[in-house]
């Protein structure tokens, strides 16, 4: 997980003189107690409570908006937090659902329209997609990348950069993309102009399910242009990300 935060660094010009003291360097200790923590809700599942304070989808929002909270405490309120909400439904949400993503704006000294956006989904799944009731810790898909995008805020927040990011924790995603697509539209209702987009989804594992281990390399996923590229698909590249 290390090497990926220093991806954003590289989109962005070099950064102003330090903020208030943070957190400089990327803590191993902090990103697997914030994986255990999300573990800990049980599920966060899309479809779980909203209300429980310890278990489901609900808690580990509140969870994810209080740690930016701390964050911004420390660099001296250089965060603005807020969470885009809706009603959602679709073929995995099948009966209307608040959907709610945490966002934290790290406002850019000089162009600040322009975003580089930091974003993992906070919300986990069962095998059945649609069990919202049994335990989905999650812990690689995707608390690992949540993890993550936390971290990149405590180190990154401590300094000031000409453009702004974004860092974002999604719901909906194992339902349909849905948090996707709320952060695309608050993105459009601030008249944001995305320069990129960073998704972190299952990271820091060196092992796959074949067997073979690989720490040394980071898979980046960029869909470039396709042959068959026609107005419709590159509608879709748009709306979807592919």
């Amino acid at each position: 997980m290390k090497r990926l935060i220093p991806l954003s660094l590289a989109l962005l010009a070099a950064p102003l003189p330090a903020l208030a003291q943070n957190n400089t360097s990327v803590s191993t200790e902090r990103l697997r107690a914030d994986v255990e923590r999300m573990v800990a809700f049980g599920t966060r599942h899309t479809l779980s409570s909203q209300t429980d304070p310890a278990r489901g989808i609900g808690a580990a929002v509140d969870w994810g908006a209080a740690q930016f909270t701390a964050i911004s405490q420390q660099c001296g309120g250089c965060l603005t937090v807020v969470l885009p909400e809706q009603m959602v439904s679709g073929p995995r949400i099948l009966t209307p659902t608040r959907l709610r993503n945490v966002v934290a704006i790290q406002r850019g000294t000089e162009r600040p329209d322009e975003v580089v956006i930091v974003q993992a989904h906070i919300d986990s799944r069962a095998s059945d997609v649609m069990d919202a009731v049994s335990d989905a810790p999650g812990a690689n898909d995707d608390a690992s990348g949540s993890a993550l995008v936390l971290e990149a805020a405590r180190v990154l927040s401590g300094q000031r950069y000409p453009i702004t990011i974004i860092y974002a924790l999604l719901s909906g995603e194992e339902q349909g993309l849905h948090g996707g697509a709320l952060l695309a539209d608050y993105a459009a209702q601030q008249g944001w102009q995305v320069k990129a987009v960073l998704k972190n989804d299952i990271v820091g594992g060196s092992c796959g399910s074949d067997g073979v281990c690989d720490a040394d390399h980071v898979r980046v996923f960029s869909e470039g242009p396709r042959a068959d590229l026609s107005p419709s698909i590159r509608a879709d590249q748009r709306r979807k990300g592919g």
